[in-house]
């Protein structure tokens, strides 16, 4: 898999974590693998980057909330936070991956699924984060 598709996946598993819940993601996320055919190493990479996005989600939440004026997270739609989520994750925390890279794939996914107004929503935000 290409690295963009790895972040497409990854967008994914996030967005069914919020869609589903806690309670229920594991059995989502063990479906995914096994509806989805990737190799061992590729499964790997996606869940440490889905454990290292759940232990920064409640910074990440914050670092949304602060720059989403007007916009609580809870009124965020699913598909944006899991975009803004990721996207703010590789562009803050993840040292392997270029900022301007993480913000134009957070943009790329958010015209491929958010609503819309989302890329422009995704972008702003992002745009601000890190640019503070």
């Amino acid at each position: 898999m290409t690295r963009r598709e790895l972040r497409e996946q990854l967008f994914v598993l996030l967005f069914q974590k919020e869609f589903y819940g806690e309670e229920m993601f594991g059995e989502q996320r063990d479906i995914h693998f096994q509806t989805h055919t990737m190799e061992e190493k590729e499964q790997t990479y996606l869940i440490e980057k889905l454990g290292n996005i759940g232990k920064r989600q409640e910074e990440l939440d914050a670092m949304i909330s602060e720059h989403s004026k007007g916009w609580k997270i809870d009124r965020i739609g699913k598909e944006e936070l899991a975009i803004l989520r990721l996207g703010v994750y590789e562009a803050v925390f993840d040292e392997d991956i270029p900022v301007g890279v993480a913000i134009n794939e957070a943009v790329e996914l958010s015209k491929k699924y958010g609503a819309e107004g989302g890329a422009a929503f995704v972008n702003g935000i992002l745009g601000e984060i890190v640019n503070e």
